[in-house]
């Protein structure tokens, strides 16, 4: 950790962060350790646009560990092969992935199913209902797209077809969409998976 650490660090900063770490992974003083709240939002958005080539994927890797006065949380980076396409062509375990998947040898992921009396768990489920009541997906697309498709259209580097990004960018919707109803029928407690079989992963690049 120390060796990939991106600001100069001392002495009293290791020991503070290995200090924070331990409790994290007994699951000790958790309010102490963690900034309960960012990290929870982060994993709502996480876990929403199902980024598997990150600390929640088979690599444990991209992102980084924010350490403040004692307290964790994390950043986000390199969001590329989110939305399912990271080693996988499956649209419905993409759209169906499981917002609730505990991931033990994870401390930043499994403390929020670790509280005996699911206190946080509620918490993380309150925060993702907020999330897909207040959060407008599609303007956030639209607005990106407006600002990105002018260029593809005259960039002659492109790697891709404009007929190519317009095809990803409706593929794009489609996949939050058909993830907005799975998240909402996970939260509901409902076992019927979204059917995501007209979505193809491969197409969102």
């Amino acid at each position: 950790i120390f060796d990939n650490a991106k600001t100069d660090i001392s002495e009293a900063d290791e020991q503070r962060l290995i200090a924070s770490l331990k409790k994290l992974s007994a699951y000790e003083d958790l309010e102490d350790v963690l900034d309960t709240d960012k990290v929870l939002r982060y994993f709502v958005v996480h876990n929403f646009v199902v980024n598997g080539d990150s600390y929640t994927g088979s690599m444990i890797h991209n992102y980084y560990l924010y350490e403040q006065d004692g307290k964790l949380a994390m950043i986000p980076w390199d969001y590329n092969l989110a939305f399912g396409t990271f080693q996988s062509n499956d649209a419905d375990l993409a759209v169906n992935d499981d917002i609730d998947a505990v991931l033990s040898d994870r401390p930043m992921q499994a403390w929020m199913f670790s509280s005996e009396d699911e206190a946080y768990t509620a918490e993380y489920h309150a925060l993702f209902a907020e999330f897909l009541e207040t959060v407008d997906w599609g303007a956030i697309i639209d607005e990106a797209y407006t600002l990105i498709a002018p260029y593809v259209e005259k960039d002659p580097t492109k790697f891709c077809t404009a007929e190519e990004f317009e095809t990803g960018a409706a593929a794009l919707r489609t996949f939050c969409q058909l993830r907005s109803e799975a998240v909402a029928a996970q939260l509901a407690g409902e076992e019927t998976a979204v059917d995501a079989s007209g979505l193809t992963l491969l197409e969102m690049g």
